[in-house]
């Protein structure tokens, strides 16, 4: 597996949050590639549009020869729930040299079964729209579950669409937002994975359920280990890219509505996360970086420590392709 840098991990040095720094610049692309190659990886996923400063082919190209001179892979994604921009999406990553687009619906999940069901179908469409513009460029398209998709759901679409460049993405935060098991995931969907971003959670009773606080790799609730081992054997081409940003999910699995909106809901499911809580929850709420009391430089540098603790926790555990 090819080990990246997911630029989410730099929300913080890259300014595209609600905490922005004051006294340093924010973290350009450039500055994500010399990241990457001085810490050996074999690329960056941009995960936020906003860091391509322009959007016109010689920047786009500059970019290109920038990761190219670095040995470095490129990867882009796009967040949204509108065809076009999902287009104009896998030409700008023609132009920037990426062999793939991760692509994030994003939509509220609605009430009643059926109403998912015509969801799911508009989905199916747009992909199907979609993916005529992927195989002018051969561009592969990863569809992520944006933390709203089941793994069935996932894999019906997967399925639909019929394409050899279409696979998925699997993150575990979409895997618990959906009171699934991110290890399950991988078991199922792994043979169709092209990539895995790769968190940790620690997790917090909160009177509608639960809330996950990211943490550094191997800190957490998530099953790393089985992760990588599921995932080296039924995709081993797949890019593993390093997810460690600094954030707080709500997990309202006590709510009703919330509840309701999971069609698919097994008791099992319901009862493992009260469990996984009552067994492995913390006493007190961690502190996001962006709310401690500490100089701006310090936050960086924790931001920093954060992700290179990670990558050299997850090195421990994997063999990396000569």
């Amino acid at each position: 597996m090819l080990l990246g840098l997911d630029t989410s991990s730099y929300q913080l040095a890259a300014g595209l949050g609600e905490w922005r720094p004051h006294y340093s610049p924010p973290m350009r692309l450039q500055l994500f590639l010399r990241k990457a190659a001085e810490l050996s990886l074999a690329g960056v996923a941009i995960s936020d549009l906003r860091l391509l400063e322009k959007g016109d082919y010689g920047y786009l190209s500059s970019l290109r020869r920038a990761a190219e001179e670095a040995g470095l892979f490129l990867q882009l994604t796009y967040a949204g729930p509108r065809i076009d921009h999902l287009q104009d999406t896998i030409r700008a990553a023609d132009a920037l040299g990426c062999k793939m687009v991760c692509f994030h619906p994003e939509f509220e999940r609605p009430a009643s079964a059926e109403s998912m069901q015509a969801r799911l179908e508009e989905l199916s469409d747009l992909l199907a729209e979609a993916l005529p513009v992927a195989e002018r460029y051969f561009i592969h398209i990863a569809l992520a579950s944006s933390r709203r998709l089941t793994a069935k759901e996932m894999l019906h679409l997967f399925q639909a669409a019929d394409s050899e460049l279409l696979g998925l993405c699997l993150d575990p935060a979409s895997a618990l937002s959906v009171l699934e098991d991110p290890l399950e995931w991988a078991q199922i969907l792994g043979p169709h994975t092209f990539c895995l971003r790769l968190s940790d959670y620690q997790i917090l009773f909160a009177p509608e359920g639960g809330e996950l606080f990211s943490c550094p790799l191997g800190e957490g609730i998530v099953d790393i280990p089985g992760l990588l081992e599921a995932l080296c054997r039924a995709s081993p081409e797949a890019h593993l890219l390093l997810t460690t940003p600094s954030e707080l999910l709500s997990l309202p699995f006590l709510d009703e509505d919330f509840l309701a909106r999971l069609h698919h809901l097994r008791p099992t499911q319901l009862a493992r996360m009260v469990r996984l809580v009552r067994e492995r929850a913390l006493k007190e709420p961690p502190l996001l970086l962006q709310q401690a009391d500490l100089p701006e430089d310090e936050i960086l540098a924790a931001e920093d420590e954060r992700f290179q603790q990670s990558l050299e926790w997850v090195r421990a555990r994997l063999v990396e392709p000569q």
